[in-house]
């Protein structure tokens, strides 16, 4: 067996290098200390009174130190304190308001469209609008730099909702996110309507559940939910709260996502191409054309034409957010290439002249290794089956966490080079380093790189969209 192990990767922080995102921020804050970031986040609240007053006392106590999660088996690196959201240590920033900027939302109207609406659509929708009011107000009159959505628990009861993390803790989404399919009550999801619809008011959105001010044992600790929850913050206001690092400064690398969504009706699938970004995470996001599916073949591909236009306009919405072309693109996809996107991307790259070009299938594999020791593969565990073949642990057990994270028995991802012109061994690496590109989560075993991962986000959001919705360009809008 041809195996080897890869190093975990470091992250860039503003004055050094650090594999732990949270170690790295409290440490050497975060990379852009130096340039222009966000020093203050200006942020607009919006939920019932009682929910945005836990809201705003928690984000006031988030200012201090918040200590770890104490367990029998204490692994403190897993669980760190948090450092506290303030002007002089971690981040180096704080958050801003006053009281125009928190709109509150009567607790009887959500009691009218709760008791008067039993159909679940019409009811999300009705509460989307209640939001959907507010933030035009703060948008048209305050401009934050991101507004929270907060949401109480019996409103998330009463839509039968389960936000952000809580899908992808499900057993069948963890071991094959492409084949999950969703119920009918989650194709009417009020966290993708509402960012969907909010899009053309151009401020971020973070959605939370007020619980967070206090977390049962469901929930992660306070430590790991502040530390989450103010790097999304901070991404969302424009911060870059850490970076890949360039091993060639003379070279850039551009990576780019591509998966297939269906429409909500289920009638048709179109492309989203996610986050074709560099390592700094700057990038853009587009909406790909409708795609044909053949009957016999339930894989949706793209055409040779469709393949090099979404490329080619990808590149191009690219080198107007950056100035500049990359050197080598990097090209992910849920799903084998065929012979025709294969050529189609090869084209639209030598026409902006990028002629180091991968192409790389990302997708579940059912082979497992076994280790003869307590814990499973480390993270970082390759297996080379074939040159073009290979095997990747990104989820395992963690030397820096001295456990492994994860509820199921970890499995690999399997790696398809359909056109390479780096080394397998230095696409992996890479591939292990996009895990930790998630600024929704601090935590940075992930399975999925972000340019998977911010594919299916995208795509997720983009069905809400109508043919004349605007949609953003920037990630932060769909995270």
């Amino acid at each position: 067996m041809n195996i080897k192990f890869i190093e975990e990767p470091s992250l860039q922080f503003g004055t050094d290098q650090h594999i732990c995102p949270r170690q790295g921020i409290y440490s050497f804050n975060p990379y852009d200390i130096e340039l222009v970031r966000p020093e203050k986040i200006n942020i607009g609240i919006i939920g019932k009174s009682e929910s945005t007053d836990q809201i705003l006392e928690w984000l006031e106590n988030s200012k201090i130190h918040i200590e770890g999660k104490q367990s029998k088996n204490p692994h403190p690196n897993l669980f760190m304190n948090f450092c506290g959201f303030n002007r002089s240590i971690g981040f180096k920033s704080e958050i801003v308001y006053d009281e125009g900027y928190i709109r509150n939302i009567n607790n009887s109207d959500f009691l009218d469209i709760i008791n008067n609406c039993d159909k679940l659509s019409e009811r999300i929708e009705l509460i989307a609008e209640l939001y959907l009011t507010e933030i035009k107000y703060l948008s048209n009159n305050k401009k934050p730099d991101v507004i929270l959505c907060v949401l109480s628990d019996k409103f998330l009861t009463s839509i039968k909702e389960n936000i952000d993390e809580e899908l992808e803790e499900d057993e069948n989404y963890e071991s094959d996110p492409y084949e999950y399919e969703e119920t009918n009550y989650l194709e009417q999801n009020f966290r993708r309507l509402l960012k969907a619809k909010a899009m053309k008011h151009k401020i971020p959105l973070q959605l939370m559940r007020d619980k967070i001010s206090n977390p049962n044992a469901t929930m992660q600790d306070p430590a790991t939910i502040a530390w989450n929850f103010f790097t999304a913050i901070y991404y969302k206001a424009s911060g870059t709260p850490w970076a890949l690092i360039r091993k060639d400064f003379s070279e850039t690398t551009c990576y780019a996502g591509i998966s297939f969504y269906r429409s909500r009706d289920r009638k048709s699938t179109q492309t989203s191409i996610a986050q074709i970004f560099n390592e700094l995470g700057k990038g853009v996001i587009l909406r790909g054309e409708e795609i044909r599916t053949n009957k016999n073949n339930r894989i949706p591909h793209l055409s040779e034409e469709q393949a090099f236009n979404l490329l080619s306009l990808s590149l191009k919405e690219y080198y107007d957010s950056v100035k500049i072309y990359p050197k080598r693109l990097v090209l992910h996809k849920t799903s084998n290439f065929n012979s025709d996107e294969i050529y189609g991307f090869k084209q639209a790259a030598k026409k902006s002249n990028i002629y180091q070009v991968d192409l790389i299938a990302i997708q579940p594999s059912p082979v497992r290794l076994y280790r003869t020791e307590q814990y499973p593969p480390l993270r970082g565990t390759h297996l080379k089956l074939t040159e073009d073949r290979h095997l990747l642990y990104t989820r395992g057990s963690i030397p820096h966490y001295e456990t492994y994270t994860g509820k199921y028995i970890p499995s690999p991802i399997e790696v398809r080079l359909f056109e390479y012109d780096e080394s397998p061994y230095l696409i992996c690496e890479e591939i292990i380093g996009l895990t930790k590109m998630n600024w929704n989560n601090t935590q940075f075993d992930r399975k999925y790189p972000i340019t998977i991962e911010c594919a299916r986000n995208v795509g997720e959001i983009l069905k809400y969209l109508g043919p004349g919705d605007p949609m953003e360009l920037k990630y932060s809008f769909y995270m």
